[in-house]
């Protein structure tokens, strides 16, 4: 199966549009005959194609943000260089062009109007309250995942010509069903048993040691009682939103920008289409899929129960005529609702196209959407003049004018902020407040930081009024802390040391748990029917005491810690899993998924000795020498 550096290779094009899609680059090692670029400066040729530095360095710069979502503003270039980020990176815009070119040699074009029609019907940039298109929050969308406008529709253009390739891969595709069984069997399995969880009556009281003891521990357990660095800092931030507020507009913008956005508004006829979708060379099935639904079957029983297809794959969901593959567009937009096609032949196939619903055109007027495109006008007016308005406030700065009265000048907002720890969020729905927290980190008392600019476009000043190290705290400040921590790491014991005994009484046979808890006077509890995972764990059972039940062998016992407490588990039964599963289990749809990628995976392969792909390493090397070279 692929291997989980999928992740990081994936489209974000395809993240926002289309949730969780089919397509995963695989990681592909770099064969000599591939690195023959000459004295060419881009970073690779992909048949007609290329892949120029900059979009390299777009690329990688936007992984890298994504990672600094799960490891924190500190994960730098060299860090991403040096766990493969870097060489995935590369090999992710290589099959994205692979694709593309592949969708190109077979005609398969996107126009202008569907990547526009796929924009305005997405959910993510719609507006919550109205529904419409909203141009702000697509743009917001944008700017968060490190895109300008432009990029995003060619990059979206080329995941909507690699979809309709790759859509066809997996259809005819099932899991073996010796590899469902194996893996249903050690997933689904049952387990069941009882425990006995143990309290504070079940062991001595404990009582507050010498002070000697607790100065002891409070040194042995310094990091428990050390306050972190914190700083003090006042930031003046510059966003487009914000000065958003202060554009005045008239009428005429208002009319004139409508005018030029009136595609947004206009919705076309739109169709919500179904398709049952056969080998190139199967004519024949297609043929007599035809003939059963001339007969009054069933489209979609026929498509699953006779053709075998799923569901998810013959619903193709909506589409205007510009967004239909042109072999199939005017029969599609012929057919009546309810009604199907005949067969029809393209490059993918033979195709059996059915109608389900029509959504007629229409066409929002100016009064319907002015706020909307008030609000665009008042924003495209704050993102043409924050750049002239961050230059002021820099050379207001320059001048020596302290940081409020430059940030008063240019309205700018201005934060006091106290006490920040690093990594901490700064609060004030500050947008991007995990990368200045690092800005402010990176700078001493006393210091004030350049014009920065955030992933997002945001342009800030901070300036570090105060530096509070970290510091153990004094034993003294902290006691009653030590005493608490103390008692409740000598109660855990005390609890595990009991724990360990009565299961070993159980194990030797001399006690069953029947007589545990009577001698405990604590109550018996069933963990229920319980996976690997912890599915069908009862709520009064700690996660902990699933893991117990797939150690133990039938009968036997252990002691668990865990968030609920100390118990005492035993394993009463084992329930083998059904081997049978549905289509629609979760195992056969994750195996399903993963045989999809991996066919996506050998269709790539196909395609590299197909289409010529040349790796330009020196280039490569050369926009991160610095880093590589450590």
């Amino acid at each position: 199966m692929l291997s989980g550096i999928r992740t990081f290779s994936q489209s974000i094009f395809a993240k926002i549009l289309f949730g969780i899609i089919a397509i995963s680059f695989v990681a592909w090692g770099l064969k000599a005959s591939m690195l023959s670029l000459g004295n060419s400066r881009e970073v690779a040729e992909v048949g007609s194609q290329s892949i120029s530095p900059v979009e390299l360095d777009r690329a990688f710069k936007r992984n890298i943000d994504k990672m600094r979502r799960v490891f924190g503003p500190s994960f730098d270039q060299q860090q991403a260089i040096q766990m493969g980020l870097l060489n995935n990176t590369v090999q992710g815009l290589v099959s994205q062009k692979l694709l593309e070119e592949n969708a190109k040699d077979i005609g398969i074009g996107i126009s202008d109007d569907k990547v526009r029609d796929n924009i305005f019907n997405n959910q993510s940039f719609k507006n919550d309250t109205t529904g419409q298109f909203d141009r702000q929050k697509f743009l917001q969308i944008l700017y968060q995942n490190g895109y300008s406008e432009p990029e995003f529709i060619e990059g979206m253009r080329s995941d909507l010509m690699s979809q309709q390739v790759v859509g066809s891969l997996g259809a005819a595709s099932t899991p073996p069903s010796p590899l469902v069984k194996t893996i249903a069997a050690y997933r689904n399995e049952d387990r069941n048993g009882r425990f006995v969880t143990l309290g504070d009556d079940d062991i001595d009281p404990i009582e507050t040691p010498a002070d000697d003891v607790l100065k002891k521990f409070h040194d042995e357990h310094s990091s428990q009682f050390t306050a972190p660095e914190t700083r003090n800092a006042t930031l003046a931030l510059l966003t487009v939103d914000s000065l958003a507020k202060t554009m005045d507009v008239t009428d005429a913008e208002v009319l004139d920008a409508y005018n030029q956005r009136i595609g947004e508004f206009q919705t076309p006829e739109k169709r919500a289409v179904e398709q049952m979708l056969f080998a190139p060379n199967d004519k024949e099935s297609a043929t007599e899929a035809y003939k059963a639904l001339e007969s009054g079957k069933d489209f979609m029983a026929v498509a699953t129960e006779e053709a075998g297809m799923k569901e998810s794959v013959v619903k193709l969901g909506e589409f205007t005529k510009d967004n239909m593959l042109p072999d199939l567009r005017d029969t599609v937009f012929s057919l009546s609702e309810g009604g199907y096609s005949q067969p029809v032949e393209t490059a993918l196939g033979w195709h059996i196209m059915r109608v389900t619903s029509i959504t007629p055109a229409h066409e929002q007027s100016l009064d319907e959407v002015r706020e909307q495109v008030e609000n665009g006008v008042k924003r495209q007016k704050a993102e043409d003049q924050i750049f002239d308005i961050a230059a002021q406030l820099d050379d207001e700065l320059g001048a020596g004018t302290s940081l409020k009265d430059a940030a008063d000048k240019v309205h700018a907002e201005l934060f006091t902020l106290t006490d920040i720890k690093k990594g901490q969020d700064l609060g004030h729905d500050i947008r991007d407040s995990q990368e200045i927290n690092a800005k402010i980190y990176e700078l001493n008392e006393g210091d004030e930081s350049f014009l920065e600019e955030t992933q997002n476009g945001d342009r800030y000043v901070v300036s570090v009024t105060k530096v509070t190290p970290s510091a153990v705290q004094p034993f003294e400040d902290v006691r009653d802390q030590v005493i608490t921590a103390w008692k409740a790491e000598e109660k855990q014991r005390l609890l595990s040391e009991k724990a360990d005994a009565l299961a070993a009484r159980i194990n030797d046979g001399s006690a069953k748990i029947e007589a545990i808890a009577t001698e405990l006077d604590n109550s018996i509890d069933e963990t229920g029917d319980t996976k690997r995972d912890g599915r069908g764990l009862s709520a009064d059972a700690s996660p902990a005491i699933a893991g117990a039940l797939f150690e133990l062998e039938k009968g036997k016992a252990k002691s668990v810690v865990g968030a609920n407490g100390v118990a005492v588990v035993v394993l009463d039964d084992v329930k083998g899993a059904a081997a049978d599963l549905g289509k629609d289990d979760p195992i056969v749809s994750e195996l399903q998924d993963s045989l999809d990628q991996d066919i996506v995976s050998q269709y790539l392969d196909y395609l590299r000795d197909d289409i010529s792909v040349s790796l330009n390493n020196g280039v490569i090397n050369g926009l991160y020498a610095q880093n590589t070279a450590n």
